[in-house]
């Protein structure tokens, strides 16, 4: 009886090292390359002017991409790259400033990269995104805030063949920066050091 007890132990630890060793070597779930759509993609930073009003601006020129399984989203990475002449902020003077070397120096820092470093999970459908946020040369970690709200075939694909087969993910993003962190002192404190950056986006798989 012993021994048969002890011959059943052997054949369970066999096939317990025999499964983990196996899921050890299995591959993991694919993540997708999803590119930014243009057309349905916003990136808003705003500040506090003088205690007035709240005013804000977007970059409109940026490329990038993200890799994300939606089973594993803590694998997710994200990099991206705005392009400082294309801030707008619907004031044309203050537009010529933000891009002169008092502020963002357009002519000789041409682009701000965001390049994530970690994601972690908060909710069914939010997390936190780290990442090194680059501006003027200067490189600082920056926290987004981030909400999942859809992946898969494109929501038109029932009624507009065009859109059948084209696969889909769509993100709000939020974050808080102080602007003298990357050296934009200039107008602090009656231009607020505060920005909030609201990022709104859909994208597609490559």
């Amino acid at each position: 009886m012993r021994d048969s007890i002890r011959e059943f132990g052997k054949l369970v630890t066999a096939a317990v090292m025999a499964a983990w060793i196996g899921a050890a070597h299995v591959p993991a779930a694919m993540a997708d390359t999803y590119v930014f759509d243009p057309g349905h993609t916003n990136i808003t930073f705003s500040w506090n002017n003088l205690g007035l009003s709240r005013q804000s601006g977007r970059v409109l020129e940026y490329e990038g991409m993200l890799v994300f399984d939606p089973m594993q989203p803590e694998d997710a990475k994200v990099d991206v790259t705005l392009k400082v002449a294309s801030i707008s902020t619907g004031a044309k003077q203050l537009d010529r400033d933000l891009r002169s070397s008092d502020f963002f120096d357009a002519a000789r820092f041409p682009e701000i990269t965001f390049r994530s470093t970690l994601v972690s999970k908060t909710g069914e459908r939010t997390g936190d995104v780290a990442g090194d946020l680059t501006i003027m040369g200067e490189t600082r970690p920056v926290v987004l805030q981030v909400r999942w709200n859809y992946t898969g075939e494109h929501p038109w694909s029932t009624l507009n063949p065009a859109y059948r087969g084209k696969f889909v993910s769509g993100f709000s993003a939020v974050a808080t920066i102080l602007r003298s962190e990357w050296g934009l002192k200039r107008g602090t404190p009656l231009v607020s050091d505060e920005i909030e950056i609201a990022i709104e986006t859909e994208l597609t798989r490559r």
